[in-house]
């Protein structure tokens, strides 16, 4: 029985501090809210600081890229899309990372490593470790490609899918607010 690997894990840096601060910020508010004129009127309120901290989710936090021996998943923002290392082409790092397809088509992921330039470094200093962390990154799924190319579905297709959990979410919070709205209207 093989066990596979847990897939490897590519995210923007400082994502999670943004959510959590942006979190934060919007619970203050909400108990400020409920303290100062009483929980009917911060459930009118609510969608709106909910729905900065359901933004800053989908940009930051849950766009990511995820690669194992089977291929590439990327969310993009709502969107999923699973690739099989068979339709992986080229895999390169622009401004973020490139992937493209046998068919000539480039997904670009919004999530995952990105370049960034390096800094000046004063004397005495070494070298940050952010570029170096990119190419690593690219190397680890270069790495990953290479050892499922025997094991691969050359028929396999590439996947596209929305983000179920992320729309209904999204759904929730702009009926509530169209409900807050039309109470206080």
């Amino acid at each position: 029985m093989s066990r596979t690997r847990p897939p490897r894990m590519f995210r923007r840096s400082g994502s999670m501090l943004l959510l959590v601060l942006t979190s934060v910020v919007a619970a203050l508010l909400l108990v400020d809210a409920a303290v100062r004129s009483g929980l009917a009127n911060t459930l009118l309120l609510a969608p709106w600081p909910l729905l900065v901290v359901w933004c800053v989710y989908v940009v930051g936090l849950a766009s990511d890229v995820r690669a194992d021996e089977r291929g590439v998943q990327v969310q993009n923002l709502l969107r999923r899309i699973e690739i099989p290392w068979s339709r992986v082409q080229r895999i390169a790092m622009r401004w973020q990372l490139e992937i493209t397809l046998v068919d000539d088509a480039v997904v670009s992921c919004f999530g995952g490593p990105s370049r960034t330039r390096a800094r000046r470094l004063a004397p005495g200093r070494v070298k940050e470790e952010g570029v170096a962390e990119t190419d690593d990154g690219i190397a680890a799924m270069k790495r990953l490609r290479a050892d499922a190319a025997g094991s691969v579905d050359a028929d396999a297709r590439v996947q596209r899918t929305w983000d179920w959990p992320a729309l209904t979410a999204l759904a929730v919070l702009v009926v509530w607010a169209a409900v807050a709205v039309a109470v206080t209207r």
